[in-house]
């Protein structure tokens, strides 16, 4: 049967939550058991992300019940069952004016600057919540409220797929001491407990390892409650928001900055919009792109818009991007977080700030060895402080790690080595939408490198020195043994009695 053709009555335009619900699955949503991780991981990262903000310590609290039935139930049906979420903090709280947009509306958030944060895309967390939606057909609840004001705001919102909208149901306010603040979300969502249990109760475990000074309490389906306390009170400076670099930029981009500009010459246009561009090295740049530095920049032709753009990405006289807009953890609260694993040594370096097509990153390396960790090579990967749980294999820092010696460091497989890589970076080069692993990028593999080479030194060296104390110790408890043995043989020979001092020497 011939198919009848489109016409122009056939298209169809979709929303932004529209298309993003219908491809959920590149942004991780694609079964049960990984939505159920997802959508915890997305919750609780925007809780952390606000109290870090505010300067605020973090304490989240997340709690995950299972609606009807019970975990014997679970493994009978062996299929998805619905639950309950929670996840509350202690920041700073939501105005009620902006609640309905920012939890409500996808595409819609704080995160789209540069400047390091946890979230990149903008979806996650709203992505969660509609897929709890869709899944269970129940609303969503907000529960907000700000330091000094006496109510918290409540919400009951339904999120609309077809025009990306927050549909407020139900509003009320709730009495508070006014020193209190925060947010609580609660969503019910179709997940699967029993696949996904070993990758949530593992997600919380290394998120206590990368953020240290917060206080994290998770209360699982089957009521085992996992507490996470905090071992450090100092927080990693706040990244400042910055300015674009000239590298990482494209013609829209540009063409865009340039229909806001309020500049009326290209050169003070490059000096006020790009960071780290003085007059010398705007003027140099546009004496190489062939560009009048007194035109005005609304004049340019999209012909020498390319033109500048080629110059930009091959002149050398722009300085590298600033550093200010990230946050590292720092050598300190490393250290302290991988304390939390309880090894006998242990190596934590950071690498000095390098660039990515226009983007600062820095990358941060640590060593763990012996004590409670179990024989045999462990990774923990994080990127902007996030735990990358899936797809280890195809990690850039699994790949540096198959390539290293160990015998080289006087190390082995079999030894109980546990690796912690921390790459923060204003644009993280994931390699999918639901941010698990990084790409293969030379430079960011050259600097991986480089930190665990000098960490698995430092471990060495640390090993060898050990080995050495044990080694004497071995050989005097075998002098002291082979002393014994001959005071023994002499007082049998002589009939005196040892005593203390002919052991000893006392």
């Amino acid at each position: 049967m011939q198919q009848r053709p489109q016409t122009v009555t056939d298209i169809v335009e979709l929303s932004v939550s529209a298309w993003f619900y219908r491809n959920r699955t590149i942004a991780g949503f694609d079964n049960p058991a990984r939505s159920l991780y997802v959508s915890i991981r997305e919750i609780v990262e925007n809780s952390l992300d606000a109290c870090e903000d505010a300067g605020v310590v973090p304490a989240i609290e997340v709690t995950l019940r299972r609606v009807g039935g019970s975990e014997l139930s679970d493994r009978l049906t062996q299929g998805p069952q619905t639950f309950c979420l929670t996840v509350h903090d202690n920041g700073t709280g939501i105005p009620r004016t902006a609640i309905p947009k920012l939890i409500g509306k996808m595409l819609a958030g704080t995160k789209f600057t540069l400047r390091q944060t946890r979230g990149t895309f903008g979806l996650g967390g709203s992505l969660a919540l509609l897929y709890g939606q869709v899944t269970t057909q129940r609303p969503v609840e907000i529960v907000t409220g700000l330091k000094g004001d006496p109510f918290n705001t409540r919400l009951v919102m339904r999120l609309d797929i077809e025009t990306n909208t927050p549909i407020i149901l139900e509003e009320t306010q709730i009495p508070k001491d006014p020193s209190s603040h925060g947010t609580s979300i609660t969503f019910y969502l179709e997940g699967d407990w029993l696949r996904s249990k070993r990758k949530i109760v593992e997600y919380f475990a290394q998120t206590s390892i990368i953020v240290p000074y917060a206080s994290i309490i998770f209360t699982s389906p089957d009521g085992t409650r996992f507490e996470y306390p905090r071992v450090i009170d100092s927080m990693p400076r706040r990244p400042r928001e910055m300015k674009p670099h000239p590298r990482g930029i494209d013609v829209e981009t540009l063409k865009n900055m340039i229909a806001n500009t309020r500049s009326k010459s290209i050169a003070a246009f490059m000096t006020s919009s790009f960071q780290r561009v003085g007059k010398s090295t705007a003027t140099n740049f546009l004496r190489a792109a062939g560009i009048d530095s007194t035109r005005d920049p609304h004049s340019l032709s999209d012909k020498e818009l390319l033109k500048m753009m080629q110059v930009l990405a091959s002149f050398s006289g722009f300085i590298s991007p600033s550093s200010e807009s990230l946050s590292p953890a720092g050598v300190d609260l490393l250290g302290a977080g991988i304390g939390r694993l309880e090894p006998e040594f242990t190596a934590v370096t950071q690498r000095a700030p390098n660039v990515h097509e226009g983007h600062p990153f820095v990358v941060e390396t640590a060593v763990a060895f012996g004590g409670a960790l179990q024989p045999g090579l462990r990774l923990y990967r994080f990127a902007n402080r996030i735990p990358l749980l899936y797809d280890e294999g195809s990690d850039v820092s699994t790949r540096v790690i198959r390539e290293l010696n160990l015998r080289n460091y006087g190390l082995q497989q079999t030894d109980p080595l546990a690796f912690l890589v921390h790459i923060c970076s204003t644009r993280v080069p994931y390699k999918t939408v639901g941010k698990e692993y990084i790409g293969d990028v030379d430079v960011v593999r050259r600097e991986i490198q480089l930190g665990l080479q000098w960490c698995l030194r430092k471990i060495g060296e640390d090993v060898r020195r050990h080995h050495r104390v044990q080694r004497r110790q071995k050989r005097e408890n075998k002098l002291q043994r082979y002393y014994t043995f001959m005071a023994h043989v002499l007082s049998d020979a002589t009939g005196r009695e040892i005593t203390t001092r002919h052991l000893f020497g006392e």
